[in-house]
């Protein structure tokens, strides 16, 4: 029996009813259950509508609005999701098993500035494959306005950490309204659920989210139109 006023370890072995029995939360799942439901769903939200799975969705669907059959989609969406999205996010993986990387947000600026220069990377080596390869001029539009989105990101957080999942987000939703029109503008209240959450969990301030929006829509309205 616990001293009153003490608070046992959720780590370890506790009696109950004569028994011993070991808990088996973390300190992370203890710290998720005591966080307000508001914040949970922020967090979920950060992490469910995050870069790498919209660049994925994205690179599929103006690839399947672009090619000639859906083999053709499957390829071309295949290769910018690789290079965008899932090579990048592979190594943000690798980085935080081995503690290179504090989170796969990379919420430390300092990991962003690092790390922003393989993700270019990565992104210019896609579109050069896509531009080598005669891929549909919408596709080297996109993985050109991606790339163009996240220098200027890179060179703005030299300084200061604008929000890239407001930037990624509010961009493909720009470029969903250029493909398919005004009725994709319907996608714009998850734009402002994600920039909530980034608010939200603490990651930026609004002015860090709104920053990110604004080079969003600026950059792929007019990267996209002008090269696709």
């Amino acid at each position: 029996m616990s001293a009153p006023g003490r608070q046992e370890d959720p780590g370890r072995s506790r009696d109950v009813g004569g028994w011993r029995r070991f808990t088996t939360l973390t300190k992370d799942e203890e710290l998720v259950q005591r966080l307000p439901g508001r914040l949970r769903v922020a967090r979920l939200v950060g992490e469910l509508l995050s870069p790498p799975p919209i660049l994925v969705v994205l690179a599929l669907v103006v690839a399947w609005d672009s090619s000639p059959s859906p083999a053709m989609a499957v390829l071309w969406g295949g290769i910018a999701a690789v290079f965008a999205s899932v090579l990048p996010y592979a190594l943000i993986l690798r980085g935080v098993r081995r503690g290179r990387l504090s989170d796969t947000n990379i919420s430390l600026r300092e990991q962003r500035i690092r790390f922003g220069v393989v993700a270019i990377t990565s992104i210019l080596l896609g579109l050069a494959v896509l531009a080598a390869f005669d891929a549909p001029a919408e596709m080297v539009a996109l993985l050109a306005s991606v790339a163009v989105g996240v220098a200027c990101g890179w060179v703005v957080t030299l300084w200061w950490k604008i929000s890239v999942h407001a930037a990624i987000a509010a961009g493909a939703a720009t470029v969903l309204v250029l493909v398919f029109g005004p009725a994709l503008l319907v996608v714009w209240p998850l734009v402002a659920l994600i920039a909530w959450s980034r608010v939200q969990v603490g990651d930026h301030t609004p002015a860090q989210v709104l920053a990110g929006v604004a080079l969003g829509v600026a950059v792929n309205a007019t990267i996209f139109p002008l090269l696709g």
